[in-house]
C-alpha cells in the first residue's frame, strides 16, 4: 500500500511537472508535438513565426524549434498554441525526438545562414528522404554549400522580391511573381504569365 501510494505521488508529481514546465510541448491539444505528416520549423524569429502560423492555418501539423527559451516569440508562440521544443536544430538527437522521419518537411529558417545549413545536414542524416527548406541570405553560401549535400532548387527571395517591384515601379499590372524551374515569372492581373528578365535562382 505504502510503495503504492508513492509510486502514485511521483507519477502526478512527473505529470504536474510536464505539463507545467514552459521547456516542454503539451500532452494533448494544440500545443501536443504531431507524430506524422508535420513540419519542423527550426528558428522563430518573425520568419519562423510567420511560418508556423501560415502551416497551422492551412491545416498543417507544426512543431517549432528555438535555441532560446527566452526567445521574442517563444513565448508568443505558446500563447498562440503552437508546439515549442527549447533545443538545438542541428541535434539528431532532437530530431529523432521530433519524428522527423515521419515529417512532411523540415524548415530552417533561423537568421544565421551557416546555422541553417548546419540544421538542414543535419536533417539529411536523420531522413535522407525529408524536404528541407533552407533560409540563405549570402547567395555565396548558398552556392557553395551545393559541393555539401544536394539542395534541390535555391530561391533568392531578395531577387524575386526585387522583380516584383520592378515591374509594378515601370506600370506593369502584375498580381505577382510566379518561379517556373530556375526562372521567375511575372503573374498578371488578367492571368497572364510571361518570363522576367531575372532568374529566381542563386548565382
Amino acid at each position: 500500500m505504502l510503495a503504492a501510494l508513492v509510486f502514485e505521488a511521483s507519477f502526478t508529481a512527473g505529470l504536474v511537472n510536464r505539463l507545467i514546465d514552459r521547456r516542454l510541448t503539451g500532452l494533448l491539444g494544440r500545443r501536443a508535438v504531431p507524430r506524422r505528416d508535420h513540419v519542423v520549423v527550426v528558428g522563430l524569429g518573425q520568419v519562423g513565426l510567420r511560418l508556423a502560423m501560415l502551416l497551422r492555418r492551412c491545416g498543417i501539423g507544426v512543431v517549432a524549434v528555438d535555441n532560446r527559451e527566452e526567445g521574442e516569440n517563444v513565448g508568443f508562440a505558446r500563447e498562440l498554441g503552437l508546439p515549442v521544443v527549447i533545443g538545438r536544430g542541428a541535434d539528431p538527437s532532437l530530431l529523432r525526438q521530433l519524428s522527423l522521419g515521419r515529417s512532411t518537411a523540415l524548415a530552417a529558417v533561423t537568421d544565421d545562414d551557416l546555422e541553417n545549413i548546419s540544421i538542414a545536414m543535419a536533417a539529411r542524416r536523420v531522413a535522407p528522404d525529408v524536404r528541407v527548406v533552407l533560409r540563405a541570405g549570402d547567395g555565396r553560401v548558398a552556392n557553395e554549400t551545393r559541393s555539401l549535400f544536394r539542395i534541390g532548387v535555391v530561391r533568392d527571395v531578395h531577387r524575386i522580391a526585387a522583380v516584383l517591384i520592378a515591374a509594378r515601379a515601370s506600370g506593369q499590372d502584375v498580381r505577382g511573381v510566379v518561379c517556373v524551374g530556375d526562372d521567375a515569372h511575372l503573374l498578371h492581373d488578367d492571368g497572364r504569365i510571361e518570363p522576367a528578365a531575372v532568374a529566381a535562382t542563386v548565382g
